[in-house]
């Protein structure tokens, strides 16, 4: 039997060919030898020639092509289960991560142990911060520290984080059976959700400085997109409802559906363009009803967490995949 891997990259695509040149090269430079680590490429359905691009272009990598797009949380979730890793590596497919990314994280990780989570700039301006790990706000609403703040020396000191972006992180590996990341979710709020449910088991989450990323920020959804309206709403009450206490597990379910009635006015009221808020409007809507059908489950995971039952996992639906 091969000795296991220390360390397996997961990464998720759907139509990144324009981003995955940069990503995987840049993988191909770190300095941390290519024999400690494994690079596992979940696509996910895509349609833009990424399939043959990594085929061709990074052969080392190894691909797992779905049939259908299981979105980022499923998607992670499928490539780990293809991991032969003991420390599982979130990274974005629109990331560029330096030559010493992936070393300065381990060395945090073997330090502090728990999650560890990269520092992430912007793409197109590296000299502003995009994530220093993630913060709770009081409204159970997740905020990336540092967000939009000139990276001038106040986030070059490591420390304890609530949790980490999916967009670059260190996780362990989850228990057999046990999925990484709420496949519900499809995309957003699935790494508050993980960074949470751990915290409340007793694993921390710290934040690597030197290990850095940048980050095309919005490449997945786009910023104000029906699906980033529909997941962000629904999966920030639904990740309350699983962790908060009793009070903000409620208030966050109050708080969407007063959005659902503030959608409805503001598409009432019209203005110059009402087809223009229809679609904002309509996923408001889905994610409040999508929070109704879903909060029995996660009631009940809830109640699992809160007792402390070690057993309790989220159901998942599996894609079938192949392996190349």
């Amino acid at each position: 039997m091969d000795t296991p891997l220390p360390v397996s990259v997961l990464i998720v695509n759907f139509n990144g060919a324009r981003h995955l040149p940069a990503c995987l090269t840049a993988l191909e430079q770190q300095t941390l030898p290519r024999y400690r680590f494994e690079v596992i490429l979940l696509d996910n359905a895509s349609h833009d020639g990424s399939v043959h691009l990594v085929r061709t272009q990074f052969p080392w990598v190894r691909l797992i092509v779905s049939p259908t797009n299981t979105g980022f949380a499923e998607g992670n979730n499928i490539a780990a289960r293809y991991a032969h890793g003991r420390v599982l590596i979130l990274l974005n497919n629109d990331t560029i991560p330096d030559p010493f990314w992936l070393e300065e994280l381990l060395r945090v990780r073997e330090r502090r142990g728990g999650a560890v989570a990269s520092k992430l700039v912007f793409a197109h301006d590296p000299r502003v911060i995009n994530s220093a790990g993630l913060c709770l706000l009081r409204d159970g609403r997740g905020a990336d520290l540092g967000f939009q703040r000139l990276d001038d020396g106040r986030f070059e000191t490591s420390g304890p984080v609530f949790a980490g972006c999916g967009a670059a992180l260190a996780v362990s590996t989850p228990r057999y059976g046990e999925p990484l990341l709420d496949p519900r979710y499809f995309v957003y709020y699935e790494d508050l959700d993980l960074g949470w449910r751990r915290r409340l088991a007793g694993e921390s989450c710290w934040y690597a400085p030197r290990s850095v990323v940048r980050h095309v920020h919005g490449a997945a959804a786009g910023d104000k997109s029906p699906l980033f309206w529909f997941s962000v709403e629904r999966n920030r009450a639904l990740t309350a409802l699983r962790n908060a206490d009793l009070f903000l597990a409620i208030w966050s379910g109050l708080i969407l559906f007063a959005k659902v009635g503030q959608a409805l006015t503001r598409l009432a009221m019209g203005g110059t363009n009402p087809r223009a808020r229809w679609p904002v409007t309509r996923a408001v809507i889905g994610a409040a009803m999508s929070y109704l059908r879903w909060m029995p489950s996660v009631l009940l995971e809830r109640f699992a967490i809160r007792s402390g039952n070690a057993q309790c996992t989220l159901n998942r639906s599996v894609g079938k995949c192949t392996s190349s």
